[in-house]
């Protein structure tokens, strides 16, 4: 179900607006004096819409990058893995080998009634041994493999890109005609979050995106709406995205 209700849909046309903070001291107080310029009011129907898809988008990118993630995860994890099962049944071959003849024989008696003997049971032993180390070797052995992940970026901004970008077909459009402009303030007579969004299509986007991702920053917002504005192509090919490969390394 969508975090975008009617009532959601309702409240974030009603709050973008152009806050002018040199003439009200809230965005509450320029509503009530009549001087918020509301151009999304009446277009709730289209912004709901909007909303559902971008948020679709966000939802479909996030769960792109999480599997190329854990695919990531594996090509970096699992030669390791592999090296620790061989070195496993070398000790296991090992102690097969070290058995006395009594308890060889039995061994291989006990596979004769399951269809097999002692001599496949170590051939498969081999066979497993052989595949796990090759599995245990990069593809390249002068690879040096990279951990970590870029600085700045991390999986929720991604997906907030695709967001963005989705609202910005609909905020840009010729019936409702906004500018994807970003605009902020410090107010130095506030203690907490002292930055105020002033342009109406930050402060939507930065309304709508928190029901998805809480921990949403203004930051965020501001580098998502210039990573927009450099590119407003969706992302369609996740795997060799320059983006995508900076979070998944």
């Amino acid at each position: 179900m969508s975090v975008f209700t009617e009532e959601e849909t309702d409240r974030l046309a009603a709050l973008t607006f152009r806050f002018r903070l040199r003439e009200f001291r809230t965005p509450d107080e320029q509503i009530h004096a009549g001087k918020a310029d509301r151009p999304l009011l009446g277009k709730e129907d289209g912004l709901r819409a909007a909303l559902r898809a971008a948020e679709q988008r966000y939802l479909d990118c996030s769960e792109e990058v999480k599997v190329i993630e854990a695919l990531r995860r594996s090509e970096r994890e699992l030669p390791g893995r592999c090296a620790m099962l061989a070195s496993q049944l070398i000790n296991i071959k090992n102690s097969l080998v070290d058995l006395d003849v009594v308890s060889r024989t039995e061994l291989d008696s006990i596979a004769h009634e399951l269809g097999s003997s002692a001599a496949e049971m170590h051939e498969k032993i081999d066979d497993l041994m052989t595949w796990l180390q090759k599995t245990a070797e990069p593809s390249d052995p002068h690879e040096r493999r990279k951990s970590g992940r870029k600085k700045g970026k991390n999986v929720a901004r991604l997906a907030l890109e695709e967001f963005a970008k989705e609202m910005r077909l609909f905020l840009t459009s010729d019936g409702v005609g906004m500018r994807f402009g970003y605009e902020e303030i410090v107010r130095h007579d506030l203690e907490t979050c002292p930055i105020e969004l002033i342009s109406p299509v930050a402060r939507l986007l930065f309304e709508a995106a928190k029901l998805l991702n809480p921990e949403l920053q203004i930051g965020d917002i501001k580098a998502v709406m210039a990573a927009v504005r450099r590119s407003q192509e969706f992302r369609n090919d996740f795997i060799g995205d320059s983006a995508v490969d900076a979070l998944t390394k």
